[in-house]
């Protein structure tokens, strides 16, 4: 049959001729101690270690072994990502030279430090009971993890999920921190996560730290001393921080979240987490005999005569807080407007020494409430058992308490994704009790990175 081309065709095949080549990212495959081709086509070929120049928009696959510290510091491409992926059974690209030995443990690291933009890095899997501090599953595990490379830059729009990133451990004297930026990044999201064991802070931030997200992770241990001063947090100036539905215990210093020296930190959501201080913590064995003992608060903002920081917005709902020692357990900030503490438990930790901004809803068990004078709060001194299980770390409620105040959302589910208030009672503390499971558990603000 004839035919006929009308101009329609003749466009479209001009249109087809001028548009630019399209390339598909590549499938990368790193394993320890390979002894192929070293390319890293496929699996019998697998890079030994990750090459010293990754490609924008390729994806590299990790077996299960032991690498060396590595600089993630390859030149930025518009946005294009570099993703950094531990190989599992389900989820390990090409099956040529596989083996399910590669996907069944971890990948493991010296250290990292990443100092250009736009990386994703996922471990894909991590321990059930993270929680309580399991960490020996978690696809991909490093030591100290530097986003800055002391010239004033570093990286931002960074992804990390299913990574166990550890210090060298409490009371070593090394002064480290697990995670350390001294140039303001932004766009970091840490979800699903282990940050842990240092004998400094977990999060040093310097500079204007901007849209930090750490949701659904474990964060333990530091070290704080005279001589080498710590927290969970330090900061100067931040904007847009959350930290939502985390396991923290055995935080020692100023503060979990602490605001010392001088800058303004502003709109920060900390929601859904549970704050500890394990029996191991105050017993206290086995410890240097300087080190603080517990902390001034859970966030400390100062302002004082050697101090001049501001924290504007924080709010601070629907925790857990228990057992913690020291000098105060509450929100104190000592300048700043906007800041609310709602819905949250305090159980058998030290007075609250104050409680910042708009305050309702709270609930205080076996501990002194300074600062709250709201009608809904609520005081229990006596037969106020109200968790599952204490004493191995499930703050999960095993009765309703009485209704704290709707919010919102992101408020608006607890750790487990059950919708507050579902059940005709907005809980106090972090997790619901009874319920209906909403549809998702993606963390509150979590940023999309596309290639």
């Amino acid at each position: 049959m004839n035919m006929q081309k009308t101009p329609l065709f003749y466009m479209l095949i001009a249109a087809i001729g001028i548009m630019p080549a399209v390339s598909e990212a590549a499938l990368n495959y790193v394993r320890a101690g390979a002894t192929g081709a070293n390319n890293g086509s496929d699996w019998n070929n697998a890079y030994a270690t990750l090459p010293s120049s990754l490609v924008r928009g390729n994806t590299y696959y990790l077996a299960d072994g032991s690498y060396s510290g590595y600089t993630f510091d390859d030149a930025n491409n518009g946005t294009s990502v570099i993703t950094i992926k531990k190989a599992t059974a389900s989820d390990h690209g090409s099956d040529t030279g596989w083996a399910s030995t590669y996907g069944d443990g971890q990948a493991v690291f010296f250290n990292w430090y990443v100092y250009t933009d736009y990386y994703v890095f996922d471990g894909q899997v991590r321990n059930a009971d993270w929680r309580t501090g399991g960490v020996n599953q978690y696809g991909i595990t490093t030591g100290n993890t530097r986003l800055d490379n002391g010239s004033g830059t570093g990286g931002d729009n960074l992804t990390f999920r299913y990574i166990d990133i550890h210090g060298g451990g409490r009371d070593t004297g090394d002064g480290d921190d697990v995670i350390y930026g001294l140039t303001g990044n932004s766009n970091i999201t840490f979800q699903y996560c282990a940050l842990r064991d240092s004998d400094r802070t977990i999060f040093l931030m310097r500079g204007n730290w901007q849209n930090l997200v750490v949701d659904h992770s474990y964060l333990a241990r530091n070290t704080s001393t005279p001589a080498i001063h710590g927290e969970l947090l330090s900061m100067t100036d931040s904007n847009g921080v959350t930290f939502s539905n985390n396991a923290i215990e055995d935080i020692e210093g100023t503060a979990v979240f602490a605001g010392l020296n001088d800058g303004i930190a502003s709109n920060w959501k900390i929601f859904g987490n549970s704050f500890l201080h394990t029996a191991a913590y105050i017993a206290d064995t086995g410890r240097q005999s300087n080190h603080n003992d517990g902390i001034a608060g859970i966030v400390f903002c100062a302002n004082d005569s050697s101090n001049n920081n501001t924290c504007n917005n924080f709010l601070v709902y629907n925790n857990t807080v228990v057992n913690i020692q020291g000098t105060w357990s509450g929100v104190t900030i000592q300048q700043g407007t906007g800041n609310s503490t709602q819905n949250n438990i305090w159980y058998n930790s030290v007075r609250t020494g104050s409680t910042a901004g708009t305050a309702g809803g709270n609930l205080y068990i076996n501990t002194i409430a300074d600062g709250d004078t709201s009608a809904s709060k609520a005081v229990c001194t006596s037969n106020c058992s109200i968790f599952v299980n204490p004493a191995n770390r499930d703050f999960h409620l095993n009765t309703a308490t009485a209704t704290g105040t709707a919010l919102t959302a992101p408020y608006n589910t607890d750790p487990d994704s059950i919708t507050r208030g579902s059940d005709g009672t907005w809980d106090r503390g972090a997790f619901e009790f009874g319920g209906t499971q909403s549809a998702t558990m993606l963390p509150p603000t979590l940023r999309t990175i596309t290639q």
